[in-house]
């Protein structure tokens, strides 16, 4: 049995993610989606799928499926089979609603419930679909950019989709609470005692159940808020500047962390931004 579900080619902006699959072979396999709402769509092809042990149904290139955060899947690929899968941050989303009233047209969701919905293309996704698609599979210098552009006019034709919003800002559970108080404050001194307390929780408690939905301890994801936060100062402010700004109180222990997660040193990254 195939289970390998490593993608073919990934591309990253600042708020989304393109992960693109190329089946060849049967596959049977399972995984858990962290803090990321995930677009599922298929390209060529069907997949079968199961998501947190609810029913099993097959989609393919007329369908896509939108899974909120923390879902679990088991899918199944019979036949050669090419897959795109987009995931968005919560601060795009969180962005396009604060920004928009929106006015509902006539799609309806093909199969709503609580986890996940499946849906048909309405012509608005259809277009802005083909936008990312053919940003992610051109050689554009600015495809990074487009592609969070375009991302945000993609949220907005989810959003038309009557019950959408219901679903993927499920604003009920006690993480979306915490995630939620940890991206409004993380720029200032946040001890993880004190958020536990905040949430009624001991701090060996808060952390097990962190890391249990977002496959990260909150430290690990507080510093990559920080450092997220820090490459979109950049574009503003010297690395003196932004080091500070964001919480670090040492320049060469924020240099040293963000270019262990990006790959290059603070000023080496902002000189590109200016290239």
């Amino acid at each position: 049995m195939v289970s390998d579900l490593t993608p073919t080619s990934v591309l990253e902006a600042e708020h989304v993610r393109l992960f693109y699959y190329d089946f060849d072979n049967y596959i049977r396999a399972s995984y858990s989606s962290k803090n990321y709402l995930r677009f599922c769509s298929i390209l060529q092809g069907d997949k079968y799928v199961e998501i947190n042990e609810t029913e099993k149904f097959k989609y393919d290139s007329n369908n896509f499926v939108i899974l909120p955060p923390y879902s679990r899947v088991k899918l199944e690929i019979k036949e050669k089979t090419k897959a795109l899968v987009i995931e968005i941050d919560s601060y795009l989303i969180n962005h396009v609603l604060s920004k928009l009233k929106m006015e509902f047209e006539p799609y309806e969701l093909g199969n709503v419930n609580n986890i996940f919905f499946v849906g048909k293309y309405s012509p608005d996704l259809t277009q802005t679909y083909k936008k990312i698609v053919d940003t992610f599979l051109s050689r554009k210098v600015n495809r990074e950019f487009l592609l969070d552009l375009y991302t945000q006019e993609f949220v907005y034709d989810i959003f038309k989709y009557r019950g959408a919003e219901k679903i993927i800002n499920d604003k009920n559970s006690e993480i979306y609470h915490i995630l939620d108080y940890i991206n409004t404050n993380y720029l200032r001194k946040l001890k993880i005692s004190d958020i536990a307390k905040e949430f009624s929780m001991k701090e060996y408690e808060f952390t097990k159940y962190f890391k249990k939905f977002t496959g990260k301890s909150p430290k690990e994801y507080i510093k990559d808020l920080k450092l997220n936060k820090a490459k979109e100062l950049l574009k503003f402010e010297n690395v003196t500047n932004v080091c500070y700004d964001i919480g670090y109180e040492n320049i060469s222990y924020f240099i040293k962390e963000f270019k262990n997660k990006f790959g290059v040193t603070p000023n080496l990254y902002k000189k590109t931004l200016n290239s």
